[in-house]
């Protein structure tokens, strides 16, 4: 009788083990749809801690009222239009503040930009001081040379820990920089 017993008990736990993961799959997917960094981290902790979201997004789904297909169209149209003109603002705010994270938290920006060289100073101890055509100023950080011209294209990208390098499109050399304005 026990040795029956045995497996029964395994796999009631495997099975209870089983619908426990995918609820938890659930509620995990559920935090990503939560914008603010800070409120999704507190999501995941609180999924991961076994306690209940506080707005679930199936209640949110469910609640949603049916509407005819004309209305249904119309509604998917301006959402389209609205996702639309905010992927457009998101993509100017990207470039505008490229290279700005450490002055103001909770940027979105992306790991390059794509700029022509407005003009090339040189500091007194020999570096450069680079203005890109779209407002931003880069100051060269370490000794490394480049040889930059006006109306050049750069490629400035994101390198470790933080810091940015520069090069001339098409180029592999790079120099390290950082923004100054």
């Amino acid at each position: 009788m026990k040795k029956q017993l045995i497996p029964f008990v395994a796999l009631l736990t495997i099975a209870g083990t089983v619908q426990a993961n995918e609820v938890n799959l659930q509620a995990l997917q559920a935090c990503t749809f939560v914008e603010n960094d800070f409120n999704r981290l507190l999501c995941y902790d609180n999924v991961m801690a076994g306690k209940s979201l506080s707005k679930p997004v199936k209640k949110q789904q469910i609640e949603q009222p049916k509407m005819s297909s004309a209305a249904t169209t119309a509604t998917t149209e301006a959402a389209a239009t609205v996702a639309t003109k905010q992927s457009e603002q998101i993509v100017k705010t990207k470039n505008e503040d490229f290279g700005l994270e450490h002055k103001e938290v909770a940027k979105v920006n992306d790991d390059q930009i794509n700029a022509i060289v407005k003009s090339v100073k040189t500091a007194p101890y020999g570096e450069l001081i680079i203005e890109l055509e779209n407002g931003q100023q880069w100051r060269q950080i370490g000794s490394d040379k480049i040889k930059l011209k006006v109306n050049e294209t750069v490629i400035i990208e994101r390198g470790v820990f933080n810091s940015f390098l520069l090069r001339i499109e098409g180029q592999n050399r790079s120099i390290r920089v950082k923004r100054t304005d």
